[in-house]
């Protein structure tokens, strides 16, 4: 919750509409973080201690938290300049790449559980499972809400939809320049 929600909520809240639409948004960003979990606990379980200097090196985890940042950044952007709602790149593709951004990016707690994993699992097959098992509890999380929620407030609202847009869009790119500076620091 605390590194995805300041993320999701400002994304959903300046990019949907309705809460079905916020639903969904929130759906398959967690499907695609499950995906990501789900892989990286196989590749983790058949590998184990290879996977961290390969795939978590300091130049990898630099470009892929480089990428998220700059992700983030841009659907800020377009969430300032109105384009929230009918860019496609926030339409259609932005939850899924948020989610596989997120979900592959290098955090102590995805770290922790990958290292467990590690350690428990006999093989690619059980390190899925654990995986997924992860993942799953992200999905079925208090996301959810938050994607439905977040759609909705906007439109009780409609003399403040448009701070709430500015809002939304500086919020993305503030966390988005933090990712930068932080992994470039």
């Amino acid at each position: 919750m605390l590194v995805c929600a300041p993320i999701l909520l400002p994304f959903i809240a300046g990019t949907r509409r309705t809460w079905q639409e916020g639903l969904k948004a929130a759906l398959l960003f967690g499907l695609a973080r499950l995906g990501v979990y789900t892989l990286l606990g196989g590749v983790v379980g058949y590998i184990g201690y290879y996977l961290f200097q390969l795939f978590y090196s300091r130049a990898w985890g630099v470009a892929l938290w480089s990428l998220a940042g700059a992700f983030i950044i841009i659907l800020g952007l377009l969430v300032l300049g109105g384009k929230g709602n009918d860019h496609r790149l926030c339409r259609s593709q932005g939850p899924i790449v948020l989610g596989l951004a997120i979900g592959l990016a290098p955090c102590l707690p995805l770290i922790a559980v990958l290292t467990e994993i590690m350690f428990l699992a006999s093989g690619f097959f059980q390190g899925a499972l654990y995986g997924f098992t992860f993942g799953l509890g992200t999905v079925l999380s208090p996301l959810l809400l938050i994607g439905v929620l977040a759609p909705i407030l906007p439109g009780k609202f409609p003399q403040l939809a448009k701070v709430f847009n500015l809002i939304c869009g500086l919020s993305l790119i503030g966390v988005g320049l933090y990712l930068l500076l932080r992994v470039l620091s």
